[in-house]
C-alpha cells in the first residue's frame, strides 16, 4: 500500500513539474500562478489590515457611542436587550456566562458575578450609554465578596 501511495505522489509531483516547466508554455503558466497567488496574498493582507483597524477602533465606549446615536422612539424591551447584549458581548473581558441582563420598560437590570469592581463599573457605564436604556440597576457582585 505504501508503494502505491509513493508511486501516486511521485506521479503527481512529476506531472506538476512537467506542467510548470514545459519549455513552451511553462513560463506563462508560472507567471499566471504567480499573479494568482500574489493577488490572493494582497486580498488577505488587506482583509487583515481592515480587521485590525476594526479591533483597534472597537473599544467598549466607542461601540456604546455608536449604539447611542439617533433614537427614533420607544422600542420594545427585547430589542433593547438584544442591543445591550450585542454591545456588552463585544467587550473583551465581559463574562457572558456569569451575567444575566433583563430589560423592563427601558430599565436594564444586571445580575451576576464579575472579577473586579472596575469591570462592573465599566459594564454599567457601557450599558448606560446604549440607545433606549433609561436606567441601569447594578446588581453585579465581585467574586469573593460577601
Amino acid at each position: 500500500m505504501a508503494k502505491i501511495r509513493t508511486l501516486v505522489i511521485g506521479g503527481a509531483v512529476g506531472a506538476a513539474l512537467t506542467y510548470f516547466f514545459d519549455a513552451e508554455l511553462g513560463p506563462g503558466r508560472r507567471a499566471q500562478v504567480k499573479d494568482l497567488v500574489g493577488a490572493a496574498l494582497d486580498r488577505g493582507r488587506r482583509e487583515l489590515s481592515r480587521q485590525a483597524r476594526q479591533l483597534q477602533q472597537r473599544s467598549p465606549s466607542a461601540v456604546a457611542e455608536l449604539a447611542a446615536g439617533g433614537a427614533t422612539g420607544p422600542e420594545d424591551d427585547l430589542t433593547v436587550l438584544s442591543r445591550v447584549e450585542s454591545i456588552l458581548y463585544a467587550m473583551p473581558d465581559y463574562p457572558r456566562s456569569n451575567i444575566e441582563a433583563e430589560v423592563v420598560g427601558g430599565r436594564l437590570t444586571l445580575r451576576g458575578e464579575v472579577e473586579s469592581a472596575e469591570l462592573a463599573r465599566e459594564i454599567v457605564e457601557t450599558a448606560s450609554h446604549v440607545r433606549s436604556v433609561a436606567s441601569v440597576e447594578n446588581l453585579l457582585q465581585v467574586k469573593g465578596s460577601a
